[in-house]
């Protein structure tokens, strides 16, 4: 598989490197030229190694997910619940301090779960009302919040399942500091063609990543074409690192074989470009 030298990407390390430690991840990516990584729940991370990692190795943190630390069929997130609005605004804020702490550009809010007990659009509507103070306090933070479609076959209960939806609450909140979020294979398990989708969203996407379907394990395994996804994100003038998060087939380093060292460090082909 080939894919432009336009894009940069940022491995997950909660994802990658799973024969490691999760201290020792960081340095991994570096020694393979990464310059930048994201990562999943902070609850699940070591948060001093990637401080560390931050200041030794220069590796940029670009996006990690508001935490929950138990994630299983009632706990999917806080966005959609107003019972649980009190956790939404603490994780946040525990969320917020970790981004002033680590650099961090990004954090994806996740949803949370369709209550049977409660109509749909008054979900809808809990959501737009706690993005819209949470984008307050993402700007003063100087980070962008994303809201992730996930697919509700491997997460079951889910409430956030439509990009339609998501963009429309992008357009509802109307704020900078909010965008959607777009991973190729929950696109592609719904149903989606993952460029159409990007295409569809345009500005309002703040955030792709990147993993094949089947089998969520790295492009090139399975039936995505990635060539027309990237030319998706370079029509919308996406900004910044790919994510890469999915389950890698191959060990340690080969997992990651196929992105070429152009796309590896962000910063140096911005260099590149400014020449």
């Amino acid at each position: 598989m080939t894919i432009g030298v336009k894009l940069t990407f940022a491995p997950n390390i909660s994802w990658l490197f799973p024969e490691l430690g999760f201290g020792l991840r960081p340095r991994a990516v570096a020694d393979l030229g990464f310059g930048a990584i994201e990562f999943g729940f902070p609850s699940h991370a070591d948060l001093e190694a990637l401080a560390v990692a931050r200041q030794d190795l220069g590796l940029e943190i670009v996006l990690f997910n508001q935490d929950v630390p138990v994630w299983d069929a009632g706990n999917r997130g806080y966005l959609v619940d107003p019972q649980r609005r009190g956790e939404f605004e603490r994780t946040l804020d525990q969320a917020l301090e970790i981004v002033r702490r680590l650099g961090v550009r990004k954090v994806m809010l996740p949803a949370g779960v369709v209550l049977p007990d409660l109509a749909r659009r008054a979900q809808h509507d809990c959501m737009v009302e706690n993005l819209r103070r949470a984008a307050l306090q993402a700007k003063d933070a100087h980070v962008i919040l994303t809201i992730e479609v996930l697919n509700d076959t491997d997460n079951p209960g889910n409430y956030l399942t439509s990009p339609e939806e998501a963009f429309q609450v992008v357009d509802e909140v109307d704020h900078p500091h909010l965008r959607a979020q777009i991973d190729s294979y929950h696109m592609a398990v719904l149903g989606h063609d993952p460029a159409a989708v990007v295409r569809q969203g345009g500005k309002r996407v703040g955030h792709i990543q990147f993993a094949d379907h089947p089998g969520r394990h790295e492009p090139g395994s399975g039936k995505i074409d990635f060539a027309a996804l990237e030319r998706a994100a370079d029509e919308i003038g996406y900004q910044g690192p790919i994510g890469l998060e999915f389950v890698p087939q191959a060990k340690g380093a080969e997992a990651l074989a196929w992105v070429a060292q152009a796309q590896r460090n962000h910063r140096n082909l911005t260099t590149e470009k400014q020449r």
